[in-house]
């Protein structure tokens, strides 16, 4: 009588277990039109970094989302970008079949993509465009480098050497160009408008601190070691990363006493602001604040704070406004 009771007891809990749902698959990403990514200036997609999102791509797949990544070329104008982009959002619409798509852009990624819809006759294929540390009203830093590109070359391409941007360099000076305050404000912007049945939003990161003393101090040791020739170029993906992310402090300091504000190292906060602004990022309380690579998790050091966290919660926000 006991063993009948132990089986009848054992077979009741496999009933139960067999008719209990399976643990359901997390959809909490799983927006309504998928999602496509565009880089920004200066990447190239190697084995070790096959696209400027490191562990976002693979964090909004794990929660449902459909995620498709596009490459234009590292250097070069926003027009031209924009056509390359233009291509391989097409092939994506045509092997997925969605009516729509949300782009979702880093930094110059922003404006190309931008430039697409609205110019390039994407925007009946466009459901919303997040922009991601894009400047949107250029950048004060660029100003200052087509100055002296303009006039005093020579000192210009010293100077561009600080700042390790892989790719064709004979490009890099139309990329810098397009990307002042005066040309984003007085020729791209008012050729670019927002998109009828576009949904725009933005958000950026900002460092906290800015040590003019620390700056000037290491841009002299850098001019010094340019002058002598004993600078190292950046030959490996780990490197190029790692040269950009030392850098950008310095950068930062600049652009903030060049009157450009708050700032990630490249990009002005309030260059940022695009559509409906989602915020600031600046990190944890004990950090010195948020890079332009931090917000894509591209740090070498990792971003002080939850970037990929941050980012699934951008795409869940997306779903719920029903994109």
């Amino acid at each position: 009588m006991k063993k009948l009771f132990i089986l009848c007891l054992a077979a009741g809990f496999l009933a139960v277990a067999w008719a209990m749902p399976a643990s359901a698959a997390d959809t909490s990403c799983k927006t309504k039109y998928p999602i496509i990514l565009a880089h920004g200036m200066g990447f190239i997609s190697t084995e070790v970094y096959p696209n400027s999102f490191p562990g976002i791509v693979e964090a909004l797949r794990a929660r449902g989302a459909t995620v498709y990544i596009t490459n234009v070329e590292s250097l070069g104008a926003t027009r031209e970008k924009a056509e390359q982009f233009k291509t391989g959002f097409l092939q994506i619409k045509a092997t997925d079949g969605s009516a729509k798509f949300n782009i979702m852009g880093h930094s110059h990624g922003g404006l190309y993509t931008r430039d697409a819809i609205t110019n390039l006759g994407l925007a009946p294929n466009v459901a919303s465009l997040t922009t991601v540390d894009s400047p949107h009203r250029g950048s004060v830093l660029a100003g200052v480098m087509n100055l002296i590109n303009n006039v005093a070359p020579m000192i210009g391409n010293l100077i561009a050497g600080f700042i390790p941007f892989p790719g064709d360099q004979s490009k890099l000076a139309i990329n810098i160009q397009q990307l002042t305050p005066n040309y984003m404000n007085n020729t791209f912007n008012p050729n670019c408008p927002n998109a009828a049945g576009v949904y725009y939003q933005s958000w950026t990161g900002q460092y906290k601190v800015y040590n003019l003393f620390s700056t000037t101090a290491h841009f002299l040791i850098m001019l010094v070691q340019a002058l002598t020739g004993t600078s190292s170029t950046p030959s490996t993906p780990q490197e190029y990363v790692a040269a950009f992310n030392k850098v950008l402090p310095d950068l930062a300091t600049e652009i903030f006493f060049l009157g450009g504000g708050f700032n990630d190292g490249l990009v002005p906060v309030n260059s940022a602001k695009w559509g409906t602004f989602l915020g600031v990022q600046s990190g944890n309380w004990f950090t010195k604040g948020v890079n332009h690579i931090d917000v894509v998790n591209l740090s070498p050091n990792g971003a002080p704070f939850d970037v990929v966290g941050y980012w699934v919660k951008v795409v869940q926000n997306l779903k719920n406004k029903g994109y």
